[in-house]
């Protein structure tokens, strides 16, 4: 009776050491996600750039025309921004564009994985928009796209470097807690 007791007591630990490792690896996993969808929405904030720099292009809208058309792209990460940055901007209650963008970068710093830095590019562009004549706007975009490719570049080797390490480290060290454990 006491060596089915211990039997019980071995499949309860056994059955809570893979729990451990199994919860470790999704944990590494969720991690290395984070890094592939920050790529991800950067590579979006680049095409979303290039879109807004074709609609000033060809289309001369005014800025909420622009954002309205960008929030237009639904499977976008910066949809929801582009369209509250058009819903603010047509309300006249008197605030200002960094009034307004300082608003709606705290909502995208909650819905996006974009660092600081990434967002302070966007921001620092979308201050400036709409202060000179086209194709000062366009360079001013071009510029953006180029720096957000060299940070995309950066996320690329985070998913290789630190994403994968994440994932392997946290499913390490589940493995031996677990070790200890039994």
């Amino acid at each position: 009776m006491i060596y089915k007791k211990r039997d019980g007591t071995l499949q309860i630990k056994i059955f809570f050491v893979g729990l451990l490792i199994g919860s470790s690896y999704l944990i590494g996993d969720t991690i290395h996600k984070a890094f592939i969808k920050r790529h991800k929405e950067l590579n979006e904030v680049i095409s979303m750039l290039e879109i807004i720099r074709m609609d000033l292009a060809f289309g001369l809208y005014t800025m909420e025309e622009i954002f309205y058309r960008a929030s237009l792209r639904k499977d976008y990460c910066l949809c929801s921004f582009c369209k509250d940055m058009k819903d603010d901007l047509e309300k006249e209650d008197g605030k200002t564009i960094k009034e307004i963008l300082n608003k709606n970068t705290i909502k995208l710093k909650k819905d996006t994985n974009l660092q600081d830095k990434e967002i302070e590019e966007i921001k620092k562009l979308f201050l400036t928009l709409g202060q000179s004549d086209i194709e000062s706007q366009q360079r001013l975009i071009d510029l953006t796209c180029e720096n957000l490719k060299k940070l995309t570049s950066d996320s690329k080797e985070e998913i290789l470097k630190k994403g994968s390490l994440y994932k392997k480290l946290i499913t390490f060290i589940g493995i031996c807690i677990g070790i200890i454990l039994i």
